[in-house]
């Protein structure tokens, strides 16, 4: 069985293209991941890949030059239709094509029409859900709502009802599609691939609060997506004498704290690295990803795997995470009462916030063993096209 891959950046998609080439099945990788980045390198599958990235390049670029949305946008969509063109030249001696949603509606059209299987990935929810939801956002905000690209939006549609199946990463995402008509049955769900996280193991026991302050951590883009304005509403509820927030990450526009007032306490690392975002990690008490919308976030299992709680929404995968709903607290969306009250009980029941610790210990550890035994995306794509060569050759 050979696949094609097309996807437009880095990401997990370099280790979806390592998985496929390390089970023979990567027929090729058309990637629009700039080739002049120092993280393009891409050696492990040989001569399999094959860089579309002429427009992918401009587009990055116009995002660091700080175009106008408009233009950042379309050159966005430019750049999968042009993977997606290209695509089609691999596609001549494939199986199978899995294609990031937006990067793949004219090949896989031609490809189906001779007779090949083409899955969609989906990383987030079904577009038309995220526009609901983040048009509801910036009504809430007052902000003026910025519609998503249309014909972008359009083409993604389309390319989830012409492909055979859709790859998609959490439970989450499962709901949103099915709650715009997509049979369970075309629902291919594989959580992404874990990264171990370097010495983790020896620091998850070292999270302390000897200093007396009761530390939250964030880390992610400070962008209206995320959701922070919440977080920081509920950390202003907290009651507890020492108090910090910390934010780790780069900014985004808008990031959603448009009319904020930022307490004491609050701290803006910007984005951190290596040692300087392990050292965060080791000093915080608990993590909070309030997103309103995120498909999976990995960054969850990163911070069970430092031992700490978690407070996380249920629109961020958090769920796809844990074993018997163990190691992280689950609050709505767009609720810093929830938020605060779960801050409380940690901060004010030292033996409720030691069992936490224990459980996020416990719910990493399950977390890794479950990685090393769950479906993997070669499998999944084994077992799906094994399906329908069964079913062609009943009907012979």
């Amino acid at each position: 069985m050979k696949t094609v891959y097309s996807a437009p950046n880095r990401a997990h998609h370099y280790g979806y293209a390592r998985e496929l080439h390390q089970a023979g099945m990567l027929q090729a990788f058309v990637c629009g991941f700039p080739r002049y980045s120092r993280r393009a390198p891409l050696h492990e599958i040989g001569g399999a890949l094959r860089r579309v990235d002429q427009l992918q390049t401009i587009y990055v670029a116009s995002l660091k030059l700080k175009a106008p949305r408009m233009i950042s946008a379309e050159l966005a969509h430019w750049a999968k239709i042009q993977i997606d063109r290209r695509s089609r030249e691999a596609l001549k001696h494939a199986d199978v094509f899995l294609f990031y949603n937006g990067c793949g509606l004219e090949s896989a059209r031609w490809f189906r029409r001779r007779g090949g299987l083409a899955i969609v990935e989906a990383v987030n929810s079904h577009v038309l859900v995220q526009e609901r939801i983040m048009r509801d956002e910036y009504k809430t905000l007052g902000l003026p709502w910025r519609p998503f690209h249309p014909r972008e939006t359009k083409r993604r549609v389309a390319e989830v009802e012409e492909a055979n199946y859709v790859l998609l990463p959490s439970g989450f995402v499962a709901k949103s599609f099915l709650a715009q008509g997509i049979p369970a049955e075309r629902l291919l769900r594989v959580p992404y691939p874990l990264q171990k996280i370097p010495g983790a193991s020896g620091l998850r026991r070292q999270n302390t609060t000897d200093d007396g302050v009761f530390r939250v951590l964030y880390v992610g883009t400070i962008y209206i997506r995320k959701g922070l304005r919440y977080l920081i509403e509920g950390f202003k509820r907290l009651k507890f004498p020492k108090k910090e927030l910390w934010i780790v990450g780069p900014t985004a526009n808008p990031t959603g704290l448009e009319g904020v007032s930022i307490p004491e306490g609050v701290k803006f690392f910007g984005p951190l690295k290596g040692e300087e975002l392990q050292s965060v990690y080791q000093r915080a008490t608990v993590f909070c990803l309030p997103s309103i919308e995120e498909g999976l976030a990995l960054v969850l299992s990163e911070a069970l795997g430092y031992g700490l709680p978690v407070i996380a929404t249920e629109n961020t995968g958090v769920e796809d995470l844990l074993a018997d709903g163990k190691g992280a607290m689950v609050v709505p969306i767009r609720n810093p009462e929830a938020i605060a009250t779960q801050l409380n009980r940690l901060a004010g029941d030292p033996d409720f916030l030691a069992a936490k610790r224990r459980e996020a210990v416990a719910a990493s550890n399950l977390l890794t063993e479950r990685s090393e035994n769950q479906p993997t995306l070669s499998n999944t794509l084994m077992e799906v096209f094994g399906r329908r060569q069964t079913k062609m050759e009943a009907l012979v």
